[in-house]
């Protein structure tokens, strides 16, 4: 018997853990505004006149709020470092 309570001492924790692992599972939920936000949210246009650095920061915004609004991936990049007639503009 003693043995029995000392094994069930050494799995109470170890049930515990298990049980709250799945209750804390994360579930995915979609804020009803977020689509209305990105669509508010002002666009910066990128131009070949702005320095690199900036084209490729305005590039990887552009990219980072359609793929979230379109729930598919887009890849905008910066005028500077794409091939002559392969730039993506972001549409509004």
């Amino acid at each position: 018997m003693r043995k029995l309570q000392t094994w069930a001492r050494r799995l109470l924790p170890s049930l515990a853990l298990l049980f709250l692992a799945g209750c804390g599972q994360q579930t995915s939920t979609q804020l009803p505004a977020t689509t209305k936000v990105l669509d508010e949210l002002p666009r910066v246009q990128n131009s070949t006149k702005a320095p690199c650095w900036l084209q490729e920061q305005i590039a990887a915004q552009n990219s980072y709020v359609d793929t979230i609004r379109e729930k598919q991936e887009k890849v905008y990049r910066a005028p500077c470092k794409a091939e002559p007639g392969k730039v993506a503009e972001a549409k509004r």
